[in-house]
């Protein structure tokens, strides 16, 4: 990080899943759901890792991220293994287009 022209290292007891949750939708969800700080933590490490499978542009460290969360590196997989399955379920299973009318609802029976 550069201050003053010179470069400075983050201080070593700062953990990089520490941040800033002051977003309107970060807000939202947190309240909507009740989520706690460590399911925060989760969704984070979950995201990050299901983004480095797939983007090639962008790069996570999974043990930094188990160190930061003192977990295990198959912990942190683990989350991220389910939350990409329960993503892929929900994108299968999201309708489009409009809704069926009434007669196709009802197998083409009037009511």
């Amino acid at each position: 990080m550069e201050t003053n022209g010179t470069s400075e290292q983050p201080d070593s007891k700062e953990k990089p899943m520490d941040l800033d949750m002051s977003s309107k939708r970060a807000k939202k969800l947190m309240r909507e759901h009740g989520l706690s700080d460590e399911e925060i933590q989760q969704i984070i490490a979950s995201a990050r890792i299901n983004l480095a499978t797939f983007d090639p542009e962008y790069r996570t460290n999974v043990t930094q991220i188990a160190d930061d969360l003192q977990k295990s590196r198959p912990t942190i997989y683990g989350w991220a293994d389910r939350a990409i399955a329960a993503t892929i379920h929900s994108l299968r299973n999201i309708r489009t287009g409009r809704p069926p009318k009434e007669r196709e609802r009802n197998n083409g029976v009037e009511q």
